[in-house]
């Protein structure tokens, strides 16, 4: 079990994802949580690593366990979600090579697609806060 924390962040109906350098698939800023770190602190380190901003008022959203991407037959990931408001404006940095603002729809049409973030894109649809 793979455990790590990503960021929702959403504006105009399309949530926040992020692709890596050597990586297809665009994921939620986020990642690994370091021994000793809590949720919360690994959230906040790599929001500064990815998006080269800190966030404000960090809220549990929810935690979901699904197939790992790109980590092999059988693994799986244990990600906590959390809102935050960046500040200032969120920008590809460090170990990221793009980001990219997406509906559930076009989220989908990208070729290569984490898993987990199908379903958060369907809970943020059933809420309202992302457009299908």
């Amino acid at each position: 079990m793979i455990t790590v924390v990503g960021l929702v962040h959403v504006e105009a109906g399309r949530l926040l994802v992020v692709r890596s350098r050597n990586k297809k698939a665009f994921y939620l800023p986020g990642g690994k949580i370091e021994p000793g770190e809590t949720t919360v602190d690994a959230l906040r380190r790599e929001v500064r690593e990815e998006l080269g901003t800190e966030v404000e008022d960090p809220a549990e959203f929810r935690r979901y366990v699904s197939p790992a991407y790109g980590e092999g037959e059988g693994a799986m990931v244990d990600m906590t979600c959390f809102t935050a408001r960046p500040v200032g404006t969120p920008r590809a940095f460090g170990e990221i090579a793009e980001l990219t603002w997406v509906t559930r729809d076009e989220y989908r049409e990208h070729a290569e697609t984490a898993p987990a973030i199908h379903e958060v894109l369907d809970d943020l649809v059933t809420l309202g806060l992302v457009r299908p």
